[in-house]
C-alpha cells in the first residue's frame, strides 16, 4: 500500500471495497474529529519525539494497517508536526518481515549527533526496537540517512535475544552517556527494567536493574512494565535536577487501569535508575497508554500518548456499518514539569489545547441551590471544548457539596462526580459498541480519582471532547484524566448539577476540524 506524504494527518478519504461497501479499515463513525489518528487500521505506542533539522517536531507509532485482516502485524509510521495540534503524514518508516525482523514492537531513536556510531554521519538517526520471532523478544537496530524517513537495517541479525517465548524483554529505551562514552539500553523485562550498556551499539552488557516487583513496590505491583523512558528535569523552584523514570504498567491492585507511570530519582554511576519516590500515575484517565517524552529545555517535557487500553481497544468494536477496525487516536499533548520538594515531588500536567480550532464561544451563567440542581441543559456537538466554573454565593466562602457533568449520547454516556469538599470524583462510562463482555466489563469500571483541590472559593473544569475521546482537568491542579469513548452520535448532550448552592460560568465552543 502506498500513503501521501502530504495527507492531511486527521482527514480520511472514504474508502471503498471491492464489493461496495464502506472500508473500515480507512474510515469509520468513530473517527476523531480534529485528534491525530492512522490514516488506516489500528495505531498505538508512540515511539520517541524528536526536533529535526527541518524545524518539525518529528515522532513515530505503532500502526497495523490491515489490523485483523490479511498481512496484519505493526509498522513504524512517522508523523510531524509544528505545534502539536496540526500533523502531516510521513509515512512507514520501519516495515515489517523485511527478511531481517517480523513486526515491530516499542523502542527508541537516538541521533548520531555526537559521533559514537564512528561508520555513520553525525546526522544520521538510529532506532532501536523489539520484533517478536517465533514468540521470542529480539532486539534490532535500524539506521536513516534521511531524517527517519526510511530506515535500514544496521545489522542484518538480533543483536539481542530473550531466552525463551515466556521471557519479558522488549521495548528498549536508548541514550547516550557522554561523560563514559557509553550507549546505555533500559529494558522492559516483566517487573524490572534491566539495564545495559554498550561501547559499539551493538554488543551489550548488563550493568544493573530497577526492580518494580511488589517488594520494591511496598507490596503491590504494577503488572507486566511496558515502554521505559527516562528523563531528567529542573526544578527552578529547588534547584533540584532528577531523573524521570517513565513506564506502562497495570494499577489493578490499585483501583486503576493500565496506565503510564513515573517514578523521580537519580541514576547511580553505572546509569542505573534508583527510585526515591513510589510511582505516581502521569494522567489519572484509563486511556493514556504507551506514551513517549521529548525534552523541552531543561525544566518541561512534551508528552504524547495512544488513547486506548488493551481491556477493550483490541476487542470487537462496531459502528452502525458493521465491525470497526479504524480505532486509536494520538492524545492531546501534554506539558510536563515538576514541582514539589524534595522526597515529594510530583509532575504539573497541562494541555497543548487546540485553541486555534475553537469556534464562537457560547458563554452563559445559571445558578443553583439544594432545590434545584441543575445548572445546565444543552445538546452540542461532540467536537467540544467546555469550561465550566463553579463560585460560591450566598457569601459562603469555600465551595461544597456534589458536582456532576453528564456527557450523553444515543449510544454512550460519560459521567464525572465530583465532591467539592475533597477533590475525590469518580468516572463512568457506558456505550453499546463494544461487542465483549470482557471489554464491556473493563471499559465501565468507575475510575477514582484525587484533583488534590479540597474545598476552594472557585472550582473550574476544562473538558475537551472529540467523537472518541474525552480528556479534561481541574484548573491549577496540575492533573489530567483522559479517556477514550465509543459512540457514533454527532451530538453530545452536556448536564450540569449540583446539590449545593453555587454559580455556574460556562463557555462552550465547537471545535473546527483542523486544516
Amino acid at each position: 500500500m502506498s500513503f501521501s506524504s502530504q495527507a492531511n494527518a486527521v482527514d480520511a478519504a472514504d474508502s471503498v471495497d471491492a464489493t461496495g461497501e464502506s472500508n473500515s479499515l480507512t474510515k469509520t463513525q468513530f473517527d476523531q474529529f480534529y485528534h491525530y489518528q492512522a490514516s488506516q487500521g489500528f495505531m498505538n505506542d508512540i515511539q520517541t519525539i524528536w526536533k529535526g533539522s527541518d524545524g518539525y517536531y518529528h515522532f513515530m507509532y505503532l500502526q497495523n494497517a490491515n489490523y485483523r485482516h490479511d498481512d496484519d502485524g505493526t509498522v513504524w509510521y512517522h508523523v510531524k508536526t509544528k505545534d502539536f495540534v496540526h500533523y502531516t503524514n510521513v509515512g512507514v518508516s520501519i516495515p515489517k518481515f523485511n527478511g531481517v525482523w517480523y513486526w515491530m514492537a516499542t523502542g527508541s531513536v537516538i541521533t548520531n549527533e555526537n559521533g559514537f556510531y564512528g561508520d555513520l554521519s553525525k546526522t544520521d538517526l538510529v532506532a532501536y526496537f523489539t520484533s517478536y520471532i517465533d514468540g521470542v523478544q529480539k532486539q534490532f537496530v535500524a539506521y536513516s540517512k534521511n531524517g527517519g524517513r526510511t530506515f535500514e537495517p544496521y545489522r542484518d541479525a538480533a543483536i539481542m535475544s530473550a531466552p525463551d517465548a515466556s521471557s519479558n524483554f522488549r521495548d528498549p529505551y536508548i541514550s547516550y552517556d557522554a561523560r563514559s562514552k557509553t550507549l546505555m539500553m533500559y529494558l522492559a523485562e516483566g517487573d524490572r527494567i534491566g539495564t545495559y550498556s554498550s561501547k559499539d551499539g551493538v554488543a551489550f552488557t548488563e550493568v544493573g536493574d530497577t526492580m518494580l516487583d511488589a517488594e520494591a513496590l511496598g507490596g503491590k505491583d504494577l503488572g507486566t512494565i511496558e515502554c521505559p523512558n527516562i528523563k531528567t528535569l529542573y526544578d527552578p523552584q529547588t534547584g533540584e535536577r532528577k531523573t524521570i523514570l517513565f513506564f506502562g504498567a497495570n494499577g489493578y491492585q490499585y483501583g486503576q487501569t493500565t496506565g503510564t507511570y513515573y517514578m523521580v530519582g537519580h541514576l547511580d554511576g553505572k546509569n542505573v535508575f534508583v527510585p526515591e519516590q513510589q510511582p505516581k500515575r502521569v494522567d489519572d484517565g484509563s486511556d493514556y497508554y504507551g506514551a513517549n517524552f521529548m525534552q523541552q529545555g531543561d525544566a518541561a517535557l512534551i508528552s504524547l500518548a495512544w488513547m486506548g487500553n488493551w481491556g477493550y481497544s483490541d476487542k470487537t468494536i462496531a459502528d452502525e456499518n458493521g465491525t470497526a477496525y479504524r480505532l486509536g487516536s494520538l492524545s492531546l499533548a501534554h506539558r510536563l514539569k515538576l514541582r514539589g520538594q524534595a522526597g515529594n515531588y510530583t509532575l504539573d500536567n497541562t494541555f497543548v489545547e487546540p485553541s486555534s480550532l475553537y469556534a464562537r464561544a457560547v458563554k452563559g451563567t445559571a445558578y443553583g441551590s439544594r432545590s434545584h440542581r441543575q445548572l445546565l441543559d444543552v445538546t452540542r456537538s461532540t467536537s467540544q471544548n467546555a469550561v465550566l466554573r463553579f463560585s460560591t454565593v450566598s457569601g459562603e466562602s469555600r465551595l461544597g457539596g456534589d458536582i456532576t457533568v453528564s456527557l450523553t449520547h444515543k449510544d454512550a454516556s460519560e459521567t464525572i462526580e465530583y465532591s467539592a469538599a475533597t477533590g475525590d470524583y469518580s468516572v463512568s462510562r457506558t456505550t453499546t459498541r463494544i461487542q465483549d463482555s470482557g471489554g464491556v466489563y473493563e471499559y465501565t469500571k468507575k475510575i477514582t480519582a484525587n484533583s488534590g483541590i479540597a474545598s476552594p472559593a472557585t472550582l473550574t473544569f476544562h473538558i475537551i471532547q472529540d467523537q472518541s475521546s474525552v480528556e479534561f482537568f481541574v484548573q491549577g491542579s496540575g492533573k489530567s484524566y483522559s479517556m477514550a469513548r465509543y459512540t457514533t452520535d454527532s451530538k453530545s448532550k452536556i448536564t450540569v448539577s449540583s446539590n449545593a448552592s453555587v454559580k455556574l460560568s460556562y463557555s462552550l465552543n465547537d471545535i473546527v476540524r483542523s486544516r
